[in-house]
């Protein structure tokens, strides 16, 4: 059976750059933040919203809409003051980060490598891996010095594209560290373990993607057994009874 790869792959640098996980991650953690403040204000006790929606005027149905909806956040507005507590409102949020421990090891193939990895080293492997760290001309880049005739210095390290453990996103390697732990007769590293850092670039394609795939997910939740009861269970009112 041939295991599933992982990649970090960057296409658009020059070289194009694919690293391919020779085992699986020891750990990959994903850490996402997002920025709350308190308001301006407390919540306040009368029915202010609830009025304003029963003195609109339109149809039955829109005014008693506005008036089950007013009454709620007349009633949300109440907690602060309970609480003594502001309530909060989200500002920004912060890159996700991915962290990523995995080994690599010259005596052993990987997937899809068949019977050897690169004949017995390790090396490419780490010179990839070390590219996603170092200032780096991409194709445009290329495609703009052969135009120009002019050399120029390369911008910055090249982003990756992030695949593994249902993750496929855009990044860039914020931090590199490779820890050698056994050598070859010719002192040529045989084995290492890895440590990396990963920062979600949000300008990219891969967050629309992914919001579509994170609500195809989301939703399975309503359809498997007793999707209803979790539903009644949350919700405002009925989920008091449970």
């Amino acid at each position: 059976m041939t295991r599933q790869a992982g990649y970090l792959a960057s296409l658009f640098n020059t070289p194009p750059l694919i690293f391919r996980f020779q085992f699986n991650p020891e750990m990959v953690q994903e850490k996402r933040s997002f920025g709350y403040e308190g308001s301006d204000s407390f919540g306040q006790w009368g029915f202010n919203a609830a009025g304003v929606a029963l003195s609109a005027g339109g149809s039955f149905l829109s005014t008693a809409a506005g008036l089950v909806s007013g009454a709620y956040q007349d009633l949300k507005g109440m907690g602060p003051i309970l609480l003594g507590t502001k309530p909060l409102h989200a500002t920004d949020g912060s890159p996700r980060e991915i962290e990523l421990e995995f080994r690599l090891d010259a005596t052993f193939p990987g997937p899809l490598d068949g019977s050897d990895h690169y004949g017995g080293s390790i090396l490419p492997d780490l010179a990839i891996l070390r590219s996603f760290v170092n200032p780096a001309w991409g194709l445009t880049d290329m495609i703009s010095m052969i135009g120009k005739k002019q050399w120029t210095c390369p911008p910055s390290p090249p982003p990756c594209t992030f695949k593994y453990a249902g993750l496929n996103i855009d990044c860039v390697m914020e931090s590199l560290e490779i820890k050698h732990t056994e050598f070859g007769e010719d002192r040529n590293p045989i084995r290492a373990e890895v440590s990396c850092t990963l920062k979600e670039q949000s300008f990219s394609i891969s967050p629309l993607i992914e919001t579509f795939e994170r609500a195809a997910y989301a939703a399975r939740g309503l359809v498997r057994p007793g999707g209803l009861t979790d539903v009644a269970a949350v919700s405002p009112v009925i989920g008091a009874f449970f």
